[in-house]
């Protein structure tokens, strides 16, 4: 029987498709291979990609090695691994997801949400998460990038190792690895993830030109390190620091003591209470590193728990060049537009501790600080309150207020925020914005989660509608700021750029508006004291 030419065509089409793979919108290919995602309502949605090589082995307490290229098409549809860290500190959902995917030092992966369909390469999200650099995950539910892509916007969520996986130095480690970083491996896992995005999201339809970095908390403060080294520049091009947190005065040192306080002690002195406390003799630096890296992590974690250091990227003269503020003051931060904030509550977060953990925290938050430092403050009989006012004023709102100052020493923009506003149902219970109020707004997914909200009191009521329209206004913000590197656009209240001359913050509440000179006397006079101590701690430096 003769075909005629149509059928004939037809059927000579079919054969090479049922030959050929046909690429779906959830298949990439990358600089290691193939990756095959999943679509979720009109995004696509890759998970658990390796950015760097395991940290495992021989590796631990080394920069991220690359991955090793893939056979075939590897599964991105489910999350990676999370960081080893002690649970607990989240709520249950959190905990919950951390347990399924599983805790394991093989961590270092990255997720992707993009839109299926859009026009061009789109802007670039990379969120950095918080958790003390000790806790936390890119991949927990809070993060899921969904709104933002239909948005327009590829978000981009990692993890980085954390606690004394993430921060560790030893003498015998600094005498055996004398040629490469030290103790900064979180922030090197930072770097690689930005370095990854640059190679890679364009074939997620991301544009690798308009990248902004944001974090919370210490994914605040990685941000700001960030600004300022030398490895990252031209990785990204805007910049978000939430809920940042960073001593004016000085940042604790990989290698050298610092003044009285909580940057009093090196890296490499916390490094050999942990060879203490577990015991091990070496008679090599070798033989030490070799018995370090058989550990199992769980030990580790543990030790963790109980002895509480701080785990803040330390100076190291090479990743982190110098004190953080120091970079800044010299106008040697990467000049990309910034946005910076915090809350009117900061001390929040130690509220609910035992009323003995604050006062042991309280006063170690204030050790070597005199009274002079401390006079602002006018609950000064009280060690809890002296301690709590000085870790949000002193801390927070100064670093926040300071380094937008110091963003006039370059040409990009800065705009400050300050958020007060109190969920609905919680006005009358508590004193202010908690810490990360607005940081689960960002990303949309409060109306389908009321568990995500902050405070843990507010999540037993839905978000109503003034919450809603707050937190809406603040993703706007973001997602502007994402697109076109300035928050300010349609439908939004207008957000003036910080000036030395204006001084102006926006303050986000029920309604969202400038104020100038906001919290002036404090923070003055908090960040005078801190150069004060700076200048005298370096120069009795000097003077030995």
């Amino acid at each position: 029987m003769r075909l005629s030419i149509c059928t004939a065509v037809l059927l000579i089409l079919l054969a090479g498709a049922a030959g050929a793979e046909v690429e779906s919108p959830a298949i990439v290919s990358i600089d290691t291979g193939r990756l095959a995602g999943t679509v979720e309502a009109d995004v696509r949605v890759f998970r658990g990609i390796p950015y760097a090589a395991p940290p495992v082995g021989d590796l631990r307490w080394r920069p991220p090695r690359p991955v090793e290229p893939w056979e075939g098409t590897r599964d991105a549809s489910a999350f990676g691994h999370v960081c080893p860290q002690k649970l607990g500190s989240y709520p249950e959902w959190a905990d919950t997801h951390f347990q399924t995917v599983g805790l394991n030092e093989d961590c270092l992966f990255l997720n992707v949400w993009t839109p299926v369909r859009h026009e061009g390469l789109l802007p670039v999200m990379v969120y950095i998460h918080g958790g003390n650099m000790q806790y936390g995950s890119g991949s927990m539910a809070l993060y899921e990038g969904h709104h933002l892509a239909r948005q327009g916007v590829v978000l981009v969520t990692i993890n980085y190792r954390l606690g004394y996986l993430g921060r560790f130095a030893h003498p015998a480690m600094t005498r055996a690895q004398p040629y490469e970083p030290l103790a900064n491996y979180g922030v090197f896992d930072q770097v690689a993830a930005l370095e990854w995005v640059q190679r890679n999201i364009a074939a997620f339809g991301g544009d690798p030109n308009r990248v902004t970095i944001a974090g919370h908390s210490a994914g605040g403060v990685s941000v700001n390190v960030l600004m300022t080294t030398p490895q990252s520049e031209g990785l990204f091009h805007g910049a978000i620091a939430m809920g940042s947190g960073i001593l004016l005065d000085a940042n604790q040192h990989a290698f050298e003591e610092g003044p009285p306080g909580v940057a009093s002690r090196s890296r490499e002195e916390f490094g050999e209470d942990f060879v203490d406390y577990f015991e091990i003799e070496a008679e090599t630096n070798e033989a030490l590193l070799a018995e370090l890296r058989a550990m199992p992590w769980e030990p580790m974690v543990e030790y963790q728990g109980k002895k509480q250091v701080p785990f803040n990227p330390v100076v190291d003269e090479s990743v982190v060049v110098d004190h953080v503020a120091r970079v800044f003051e010299r106008g040697e931060q990467h000049d990309v537009p910034y946005i910076g904030g915090a809350n009117s509550w900061e001390a929040g977060q130690l509220a609910k501790l035992p009323l003995i953990a604050r006062w042991f925290i309280g006063g170690a938050m204030i050790e070597g600080l005199s009274d002079e430092d401390l006079a602002v403050f006018d609950d000064q009989w009280t060690r809890i309150g002296v301690g709590e006012r000085w870790f949000a004023e002193g801390i927070f709102l100064t670093s926040t207020r300071y380094f937008g100052k110091q963003m006039a020493n370059v040409s990009s923009p800065a705009w400050l925020y300050h958020t007060m506003y109190i969920n609905e149902n919680l006005r009358g219970e508590i004193p202010g914005s908690v810490h990360g109020l607005e940081m689960p707004y960002v990303f949309g997914n409060v109306r389908e989660h009321p568990e995500f909200q902050r405070p843990r009191e507010a999540t037993q009521w839905p978000a109503t509608d003034q919450d809603l329209t707050f937190g809406d206004t603040v993703q706007a913000y973001w997602v502007n700021f994402v697109k076109t590197g300035n928050p300010n656009g349609p439908g939004v209240p207008e957000w003036p750029e910080y000036t030395l001359e204006d001084d102006l913050t926006q303050v986000f509440d029920t309604e969202f508006a400038p104020q100038a000179g906001l919290y002036k006397e404090t923070l003055d006079y908090l960040e005078e004291r801190a150069l004060i101590r700076r200048r005298n701690f370096e120069s009795a430096r000097a003077d030995n």
